[in-house]
């Protein structure tokens, strides 16, 4: 039987338009089930998708994709629109290395114009296109889906900034009052407001229709009726913020009546110009448990996977628990509350928990504000997000020499999400600015210990953890008696090793898995645990005495290799080596040149080269050319 009878006639934008609208219905329900199934199966983000079904229908029949251009905020919710342009098929692969993306990629549709992963950036791309459209003369459109989340950012506001003149530019205001958590702050606020006149758009449609039967009475009058309206709207209503900026102003339009999305998107494309489009949409629409729950249903884990405990759990727990006792420990979060489990810290206490939205940049300067008032600020953060603070923590932190302890959340590669999630440079980039302690736990006890001494931090530090669950043969082999506030550089010893293997953060499962490949083959290996990057010349300090002479070494790291910890260490090492005289055969193995970004379905760690085998291979080899 097939399911799925009128998304399967649906290979493009074409088909969607050929579809007669009493047809649309049942389009948006088979999508919704179509969205149910496979994300539950492989993963991904539900509720925000099932979200915008009938928007994107709307879209794609109103606007000529590719011409017109369709780009999404964050990039989550276009999983409908990758249905509707010819991808369905894919949908197996879903968030697979070097399958169908989670998000917009350039390289995988013409229909995908821009790739996006991070918040509030979809606008000034678009914006860029807008303008480049108008120097060339050209009339197509570009539209931007944006949530009302991604308005807690100050990109968005500097690209409204920017939205002047007659371009053919087209915001879609997608408001469901979330991001993944509840939306807070003043934007959340100013939007409830928006909200609460949509009584003034029924009767502005109302009184449009009656004004339609009176006869033509001239341009003038026209004008005049037209300037009277505008006039009672401000007094009633005041203006909002969008015709404060001088932008055309739709909605707000239920977000869920297709008929009606395609009247209000057919008008602002009439109309040229910059428009908003304001839309009020349900995170979850169409499955009773996204729309009860929609942070719990923003993303799945494959097949249901059982909730494991985690080293973020481990992170706030410790971290609730230290506050207790200390009443200048504070949290702070850049709209992650749930993403990093810190709102549960917040749950507790309350005031001393600050949500500032989708913000990293101020979250950090923020923090840095925080810590110069005597306060303990913890910002807990993506690694990827943290990115784009990298200003913040050199000039209004690590120059003032401020102790902001910034916990940095999935470490590492993101197999699901991909490139624009992959926690690979923060080692690299923090490494190079002067006083930032970098520590990376590779066991629950090591995270705990490093948290309870973190309270006495002289100056920026980083704590950097995976998502993943912790390795059990790590504690097993290298804290046996459990003292883990003895953290730093631990060593597993073998008589008269053949190599040296070192490693951090996730990359010492591969180098376990190595020294047990390596063995198998009758190679006898040393392996040395790193939980303490910077200082780098602490490091070096710590590992020297554990490296046997004229034995290879081996760094293996889960990060960029050019400018990354291996690197920085090795050169130290190096001129240790040297000055005594002596040679040091030195290996980095990690993430050579590329975004860790397969076009085809591969093991990921096996495509960056840092998984057992590869790392054994190479050993193995390099021994091989030695002797």
């Amino acid at each position: 039987m097939n399911e799925y009878p009128y998304l399967n006639t649906v290979h493009s934008p074409e088909d969607v338009k050929a579809l007669p609208q009493g047809e649309l219905l049942s389009l948006c329900a088979e999508i919704r089930r179509f969205l149910v199934d496979k994300v539950s199966k492989r993963g991904g983000h539900l509720a925000s998708n099932l979200g915008v079904v009938e928007l994107t229908v709307a879209l794609h029949r109103v606007f000529d994709s590719p011409r017109d251009r369709i780009l999404f905020d964050v990039g989550h919710q276009s999983y409908v629109h990758k249905m509707l342009t010819g991808r369905t098929a894919d949908f197996d692969s879903l968030r697979a290395p070097g399958g169908l993306s989670g998000f917009p990629v350039r390289r995988e549709s013409v229909h995908d114009p821009f790739g996006t992963g991070h918040s509030s950036t979809s606008l000034s791309a678009a914006l860029g296109f807008a303008r480049a459209d108008a120097l060339r003369g050209e009339t197509r459109f570009t539209v931007a889906v944006v949530g009302d989340g991604a308005f807690t950012g100050g990109m968005i506001h500097e690209a409204l900034n920017n939205c002047e003149g007659r371009l053919h530019l087209l915001i879609v205001l997608n408001d469901n009052e979330m991001s993944i958590s509840k939306n807070i702050g003043a934007f959340a606020r100013y939007f409830s407001r928006i909200r609460s006149t949509e009584r003034y758009q029924t009767t502005k449609r109302k009184t449009r229709n009656l004004l339609s039967k009176i006869p033509l009475v001239g341009k003038a009058v026209t004008r005049f009726i037209r300037a009277l309206k505008n006039g009672i709207k401000r007094q009633v209503y005041r203006n909002n913020y969008f015709e404060a900026l001088g932008l055309a102003y739709l909605g707000p339009v239920d977000g869920h009546d297709e008929r009606a999305l395609e009247r209000v998107f057919r008008e602002a494309k009439s109309r040229g110009g910059v428009s908003v489009v304001h839309v009020h949409t349900k995170k979850g629409m169409g499955y009773a448990r996204a729309e009860e729950d929609p942070t719990a249903f923003h993303g799945l884990s494959p097949n249901g996977e059982n909730r494991q405990l985690s080293f973020r759990e481990v992170a706030v727990r410790t971290l609730t628990l230290m506050a207790k006792d200390d009443e200048d420990i504070c949290a702070v979060t850049a709209a992650m509350g749930e993403g990093t489990a810190l709102s549960r810290f917040g749950e507790t206490f309350p005031d001393r928990y600050f949500d500032v939205g989708i913000a990293e940049e101020h979250a950090l300067t923020f923090s840095a504000g925080l810590a110069a008032a005597g306060l303990k600020p913890y910002f807990a953060v993506y690694s990827t997000f943290l990115q784009r603070a990298y200003d913040n923590l050199v000039h209004d932190v690590a120059l003032q020499g401020l102790p902001v302890r910034i916990l940095v959340d999935r470490a590492g590669l993101a197999e699901g999400d991909g490139a624009t999630h992959h926690g690979i440079f923060d080692v690299a980039f923090a490494s190079h600015v002067p006083g930032v302690s970098i520590l990376s736990p590779a066991t629950y006890g090591s995270l705990a210990a490093m948290l309870a001494s973190s309270g006495a931090a002289k100056g920026p530090l980083l704590i950097r953890y995976p998502k993943s669950a912790e390795d059990a043969r790590v504690p097993a082999l290298f804290y046996p008696k459990g003292d883990y506030e003895n953290y730093g550089v631990r060593a597993l010893g073998t008589r008269e090793p053949r190599a040296v293997l070192l490693a951090y953060g996730n990359a010492v499962t591969a180098a376990l898995d190595a020294l047990l490949l390596l063995g198998k083959a009758g190679v006898h290996a040393e392996m040395i645990l790193i939980e303490a990057l910077a200082p780098y010349d602490a490091l070096a300090a710590q590992v020297i005495p554990m490296l046997p002479e004229d034995v290879p070494v081996f760094f293996v790291e889960e990060g960029v290799r050019d400018g990354g910890a291996g690197m920085l260490l090795g050169e130290r090492l190096h001129r240790v080596f040297d000055a005594r005289g002596k040679m040091l055969s030195y290996h980095v193995l990690g993430i050579d040149g590329h975004f860790a970004a397969p076009r085809e379905l591969v093991s990921l760690r096996a495509y960056c080269g840092i998984d057992g085998d590869t790392v054994a291979a190479f050993v193995t080899e390099t021994l091989g050319m030695l002797t």
